[in-house]
């Protein structure tokens, strides 16, 4: 009797235990395994990287820098020289000047000033280059439209004097249109279907260009102006500072260079026109009045030559001349009040007037008011605000309500202060007229016709007096005129550097390398993490401790060579492994009364690999010079007789058990793979083999079979789909317990435990099947170099147990997924049914 030691120095782990199973060297190991899938992926992203770069057109960055004239930030740099006659200056903020630059009218002026309504580009290598200022040729389209877009295809021909047209596409021709072929000569108007248009040739022609296709787009001018204000960015550079950064990336430089200054130069010349309209209009205002004042001053001149040369006058006494030199003087004085009235309530009727409203109001008019004055200033910035936007915003546009709100308010202000103005005037001119009254009195007695001569003195005097003063507002209006400048000075026109800023190869191919190398290890992690089934010799370690045997590798050999793998003289990883075994079971503890000689070949369910193992062990046996009978105890599947060719032989086992056969001899036969190993088949499958199998012949059968031969290998059903293998366990000395590789799901694991420890099955010990430990990097692999010239290590194919027949990595994937989809059902039926079975038993 065999007595059989457990080996304790391997203690199962906890059932849950699994999630540790899996160690930083394991996925060394498995990497290391698998590295021509990293290779490959690697070698694929990048070449994906490198298309991908050669594909995308380099991206360049441009910037310019601009000083606005914000006077919160003291950056006003008007003409400090002149600047007691810029009253009515509008004051800048450098959030309203980024609005204007950022304003579709000026970028619409851009895109027609550089026509970049229309694209040139043309294939050069894997990637679209853009011709945008070195196009070979250049289209005019006489039937433009600024909301058409088109394209079509131009190829240069031989000679440099003709051009061919093709490829017409505006989204509405007909195929037929869009297929025809036009030819025309450079600078002559050609009918085409998208309209007559004129091809020239530029200095960028030469003959390489001759037969390429060049393609031509026009976009429209709304989308060309979206297009372009998106790509354009204004920003402050600094919060402390009235600096503006202009920015724009493109594919061509020099296009983002242009477009930037072109922008720059736009936007200074539209301050320069909203500054010379104010100018324009004073000085205007201006020179209506002065031809006026001047007509009076002629006539003030002529009527005092008249008076004198008619009346010879001469000069009066001092007195005389004192009494009027005051009168004068307060005639003056009112009559210059008299003169700021009329002026005062001109610009009222102006303000009242509806013809001028929404007009701008001459500057000077209020000069002599500074809280007026600055009331005009502040209307006619909001006048020209209002302007500005409403080329881009309808009446309806909060903001524009709001700020003709503002315009009134303020226009109704100004009335107001006009009308508090005029009333102040006269109530000064009365007070002078009195005054002027008692000085009249005073020189009544002045000859009428000296009184008549000082009144047209007088009338002269306030003449001269208002076309001077007209006369230096108009000096300083041309003044103004002449020195109008813009809102911004230029700091740095559009530069950067020559090298792109997208796409970045480093970072693109970076992360091409590091997704290579992800794809494989997350896909091979994953089958890992997933895959529940026996992995390596250390999960039935960590999770059994019944002795283990031994192990036994993937056998790659064709199918041809039926289930034999082991040779005689054969050195290679399988033989080895099975003369391990062989070794391994002599290692037995066995009592002194009785020897190791009958030997149980079961597992957990099909496709374990017992007949492979139990065959090959016996032929490994029947090699060293033992007698070995293998019995087909399987009498459901006959799964070793099928091997053998034999399975439906009516002399088998089961005759024999049935009393058909009375002789053991008659059903024993010749292996035909080796002289010291015998066969008996499973014969004619019985109704009952359950209860067939505790019948005492078969007893009997054992020990007649212990008296012939050395060993019984005997290949019977899993223990845990059915009873017959605990039924026949009590005939046997060991039980080997076969658990293939990939095949046995881990959490079934703890039932074998409870097998061995229930003593189930006589003296067990386990075999694993089918080790693909250099392939998955897991467990501990074969590594003795035997014989002549083997190496440390084998790469094992995939093997046969039962029927288990050689399938390939991508089946087994498929083959693993399937059973992981139907494992969770099938799992609790299964058990049950097993505990059933085994409980019966």
């Amino acid at each position: 009797m065999i007595e059989q030691t457990p080996n304790t120095q391997h203690a199962p782990q906890n059932e849950t235990s699994e999630a540790g199973m899996f160690s930083l060297h394991d996925l060394i190991q498995m990497i290391l395994a698998n590295w021509y899938w990293f290779a490959i992926s690697v070698i694929v992203c990048l070449g994906a990287g490198y298309l991908y770069l050669a594909r995308t057109p380099k991206v360049y960055s441009r910037k310019a820098t601009i000083l606005v004239k914000d006077d919160r930030k003291g950056a006003n740099m008007d003409i400090s020289a002149f600047s007691d006659i810029s009253g009515f200056q509008s004051r800048n903020s450098v959030d309203n000047e980024i609005y204007i630059l950022q304003s579709r009218r000026l970028m619409q002026e851009v895109v027609r000033t550089l026509r970049l309504t229309t694209g040139y580009s043309k294939r050069s290598g894997l990637r679209t280059q853009d011709l945008y200022g070195r196009s070979p040729i250049e289209a005019d389209f006489v039937d433009e439209g600024e909301n058409q877009s088109f394209s079509f295809r131009a190829r240069p021909l031989a000679g440099g004097e003709q051009v061919e047209l093709t490829d017409f596409d505006d989204g509405y021709i007909s195929d037929e249109e869009r297929g025809r072929v036009v030819t025309a000569a450079y600078g002559d108007t050609v009918s085409t279907p998208l309209g007559r248009m004129i091809i020239r040739k530029t200095l960028y022609l030469s003959p390489a260009d001759e037969g390429t296709a060049i393609q031509v787009a026009k976009s429209s001018l709304e989308a060309a102006t979206s297009a372009y204000r998106a790509a354009v960015k204004c920003a402050v550079e600094d919060k402390q500072t009235s600096v503006v950064g202009i920015a724009m990336n493109d594919a061509v430089p020099k296009r983002a260079e242009d477009v930037i200054n072109t922008l720059i130069t736009v936007y200074n010349n539209d301050a320069i026109a909203d500054k010379r309209r104010i100018s324009e209009e004073t000085a205007d205002f201006i020179h209506s009045r002065l031809e006026i004042i001047g007509s009076e001053l002629n006539d003030v001149d002529r009527d005092i030559e008249n008076f004198k040369r008619d009346n010879r006058m001469v000069d009066l006494a001092s007195e005389a001349t004192r009494n009027v030199e005051e009168s004068s003087q307060f005639k003056a004085e009112g009559l210059s009040l008299e003169n700021q009235i009329n002026v005062a309530e001109f610009i009222r009727s102006y303000l009242l007037d509806r013809e001028h409203a929404g007009d701008l109001i001459p500057a000077m008019a209020a000069i002599a008011n500074s809280g007026i004055t600055e009331q005009i200033s502040a209307y006619n910035e909001g006048i020209l605000r209002r302007e500005k936007l409403s080329e881009n915003s309808s009446a309806n546009n909060p903001v524009m309500q709001e700020l003709d709100n503002n315009l009134a308010a303020v226009r109704r202000s100004i009335i107001a202060s006009l009308d508090s103005h005029i009333r102040a005037l006269e109530i000064q001119r009365n007070a002078l007229r009195s005054e002027e009254e008692q000085a009249n009195r005073r020189i009544s007695t002045v000859p009428s016709q000296e009184k008549e001569m000082l009144g047209i003195a007088r009338q002269q005097k306030i003449k001269e007096e208002l076309y001077l003063y007209l006369l230096n507002k108009q000096e300083e209006t041309q003044l103004n005129l002449a020195v109008a400048e813009s809102n911004a000075r230029v700091i740095d026109l559009a530069y950067g550097s020559g090298a792109p800023i997208a796409p970045k190869s480093s970072m693109i191919l970076g992360i091409a390398l590091i997704v290579g190398l992800a794809i494989p290890f997350g896909l091979l992690f994953l089958l890992s993490m997933l895959d529940t089934t026996i992995r390596g010799r250390r999960d039935i370690e960590e999770n059994l401790s019944a002795p283990f045997l031994g192990d036994v590798p993937l056998y790659e050999g064709e199918t041809t060579k039926g289930i034999v793998a082991v040779r005689e003289a054969g050195r290679d990883a399988l033989s080895e492994a099975f003369r391990m075994l062989r070794s391994n079971m002599n290692f037995m503890n066995v009592s002194s009364q009785s020897r190791l000689q009958c030997v149980l070949f079961t597992s957990s369910n099909p496709h374990a690999g017992k007949t492979f193992v139990a065959v090959n062990l016996a032929v490994t046996l029947a090699m060293a010079g033992k007698k070995v009978v293998l019995l087909d105890l399987d009498l459901r599947r006959h799964a070793l007789s099928s091997e053998f060719g034999h399975g439906k032989d009516s002399r088998g086992i089961t005759a024999y058990l049935s009393g058909s056969i009375t002789d053991a001899g008659q059903i024993i036969s010749r292996s035909g793979i080796h002289d010291n190993l015998d066969v008996v088949y499973a014969g004619i499958q019985p109704p009952n083999p359950a209860e067939m199998l505790l019948s005492d012949r078969l007893d009997t059968l054992i020990a007649e079979l212990r008296t012939r031969y050395d060993y019984i290998f005997i290949d019977s059903t899993p223990a845990m789909s059915v009873a017959d293998a605990i039924s026949t366990d009590r005939l046997c000395d060991l039980c080997i317990y076969i658990i293939r590789e990939g095949v046995l799901d881990r959490r079934q694991l703890p039932d074998i435990e409870r097998l061995y420890r229930e003593k189930k099955l006589r003296n067990m010990c386990i075999v694993l099947n089918g080790a693909r430990s250099r392939r998955h990097g897991y467990g501990y692999g074969y590594g003795y170099g035997y014989g002549y010239g083997y190496g440390y290590g084998y790469t094992y194919g995939y093997g046969y147990g039962d029927d288990y027949q050689e399938t390939s990595y991508r089946k087994r994937i498929l083959n693993f997924l399937r059973r992981l989809l139907t494992r969770s059902g099938e799992e609790q039926s299964h058990r049950h049914h097993h505990h059933r079975k085994h409980d019966r038993a």
